[in-house]
């Protein structure tokens, strides 16, 4: 429960400025809460499942070298259609007026989210979200991720 927990943590940060863009155009506190909760829960369920996996296996097989091929692969994803895609995604639905509603809202930015951030995910689950720098620093990468 800890990991999903950080999980949730960690990205909900790098979703601040969609929070107040969803917030200033929409003015209704419960859609914005209703935002928030569906991104923080995707969150937590993407956590739970990773500590699950990191319990299992991935903590019997981590080495150095798997470890820097793993940040290899996701600087590689990260200049994928995909994740140009959902990274130019996020920035348009900072800046915009809400289209639908909460769910189909929030929906759609969590979609985006997690796929342009996979790669950095994959990379936090091999090299271990346990440690709260590693957990910080990705969460400032993640944030200038999606802004820049």
């Amino acid at each position: 429960m800890a990991m999903a927990l950080s999980m949730a943590a960690m990205m909900a940060p790098s979703a601040a400025p969609f929070f107040v863009a969803y917030g200033r155009d929409s003015r209704r506190p419960a859609a914005i809460a209703a935002v928030v909760l569906i991104y923080v829960a995707a969150w937590v369920a993407i956590g739970f499942a990773a500590g699950e996996l990191m319990d299992r296996t991935m903590m019997r097989m981590l080495s150095w070298p798997i470890a820097i091929a793993a940040v290899g692969v996701a600087l590689l994803y990260s200049f994928t259609p995909w994740a140009r895609c959902a990274r130019t995604r996020c920035r348009q639905m900072c800046g915009r007026a809400p289209r639908g509603g909460a769910i189909s809202e929030a929906a759609v930015y969590t979609a985006c989210c997690v796929v342009c951030s996979a790669g950095l995910t994959t990379v936090l689950i091999l090299v271990g979200m346990s440690n709260v720098l590693v957990l910080s620093g990705a969460a400032a990468v993640m944030l200038l991720y999606k802004v820049i």
